[in-house]
Order: structure tokens, then sequence, then C-alpha cells
């Protein structure tokens, strides 16, 4: 039986499963498929299915794939799909079994519209050219991610730069900061080209990536590749924030 390839060379084709039937569906009719990737006990997951996932103009744009749900952990997912760490996460799969896009992370309705969008102009099912993707930020949801590696892959594939937000719940001016500072209307516009990062300040994530920081907060402004733009240590009135932005773009 011919192995199917996508991206790596994948095992025969032996289990049945919805994510076996769904490949060999796309061959078949020459169909591709939206792969959603999900695991147990994440939150961001149940959120990109209630309000991503299921919203009318995201099911509408996603006619013309065959889409298809498998957890992480399951024997077919790890068979037939590249290695997946983060959930959720969407693979946009041609009828030849290569991967076109790759989604990493909660997106919003609007984001995830346009990663189908680009995903159409890549697979030949759209001539119109997609618009440029960009990062949402019309609600406080929208704006935060959680994870770095949703954050580097989306930032690399959007040309955008990241900043990185270490909190601490039980810091006063970690909260002031983000009720005060974060969520001034210049704020948010001058860092519009920057996909915003919420960490906790020690946690497991931040350790991983090497975000060690005394004071909480701390902001870590860099580019996709994680090299620093700059880093702003403590509580910052809007005022005196908006220099740090203006001083990390000047070093892109």
């Amino acid at each position: 039986m011919k192995k199917l390839a996508l991206l790596i060379y994948l095992p025969v084709l032996l289990m049945s499963g919805e994510l076996k039937t769904a490949l060999l569906k796309a061959k078949r009719t020459n169909k591709p498929v939206m792969v959603y990737v999900k695991a147990e006990m994440c939150q961001y997951c149940d959120k990109m299915k209630d309000e991503t996932l299921s919203d009318s103009s995201v099911q509408e744009n996603m006619e013309g794939f065959i889409f298809v749900k498998t957890d992480k952990t399951s024997r077919d997912a790890k068979k037939y799909l590249p290695a997946t760490r983060y959930t959720p996460t969407v693979y946009f799969i041609s009828p030849k079994f290569k991967v076109v896009n790759t989604v990493k992370g909660y997106l919003p309705k609007e984001d995830f519209n346009l990663w189908i969008d680009d995903s159409k102009q890549k697979l030949g099912m759209n001539k119109k050219k997609p618009k440029k993707a960009h990062h949402v930020s019309s609600t406080k949801s929208d704006r935060w991610m959680y994870d770095m590696a949703s954050a580097m892959d989306y930032a690399s594939q959007t040309g955008k730069q990241i900043m990185v937000y270490l909190d601490k719940s039980n810091s006063k001016w970690s909260k002031k900061m983000r009720k005060k500072t974060l969520t001034n209307n210049r704020i948010i516009r001058a860092l519009d080209n920057f996909v915003w990062v919420k960490l906790q300040k020690g946690g497991a994530e931040a350790r991983a990536y090497g975000l060690n920081a005394k004071y909480a907060p701390t902001v870590f402004f860099m580019r996709a590749d994680r090299s620093s733009l700059a880093k702003a240590e403590g509580y910052f009135t809007p005022g005196e924030f908006i220099q740090w932005i203006d001083y990390a773009k000047a070093q892109i």
C-alpha cells in the first residue's frame, strides 16, 4: 500500500479512524483537508472550537475542505501528521498530502478566516489574492497569545514583532500595568505590529525560553526569531511605556 507523505514520510495506512478516512477521501475526491488537533484539558482548544470554528463566517469559509478533528495523543495523529507540540493546531493539507499551512494556538474568527483564505490561495481554490494577515485587537482576549511557539510562528508568517508581558497574578503593579497601560488606545495603536504574549513570571513557559526577570511586570520586545529589541522592567504609565515602544521600534 502506498505511503502518505505530509512533509515527512509516514507509515502505511493500516488503522481505521476518522483522520485516515479523511485523508483517503481527500485523495479520492481531490479535496484538501483541514485537521483540527486538540488535547484534553486545553482551554484554548475549547475556545477555538466554541468561538472560532463554530462561527458561521468561518464555517462558510471552510466549504471545500474536508474537516476532521483528532486528539494530539491519538495513534492516527502520531502516524499521519507532523509532530504536534502545541494545541490547538490546525493543519491545512492538500489532496497530495502536503501541509500548506500550520496554525498554532488560538485565533479569533477574523484572523482564522485570513488563514483559510491564504490556504485556499496556496491550494489554487481562490483566484482572489488574500488580504494580508494581521493580529486582530478588537477585544482584550483577541490581543493576547499564551505560548511562545504560537507567537513566534504567527509573527514569522505575518512579518510582526513580539511583545512578551511577564505577569504576576498577586502583583498590584502587574495588575495596574494590564488595566491602565496596556488598555490605553495610544499603546494599542503603537503595538499594532506586535504579537502580544502574556506569560507568568517564573512559569514553565517563561523559563523554557529564557525569559527571566527580577521584577513583575517586565516586558520583552523581540523579533520573530526571539532576538532582542528591548527589555522594560517594572510598571510604566502609558506616557512612559510609549517611549519604550518607540525605542524598540527603532531597533527593528
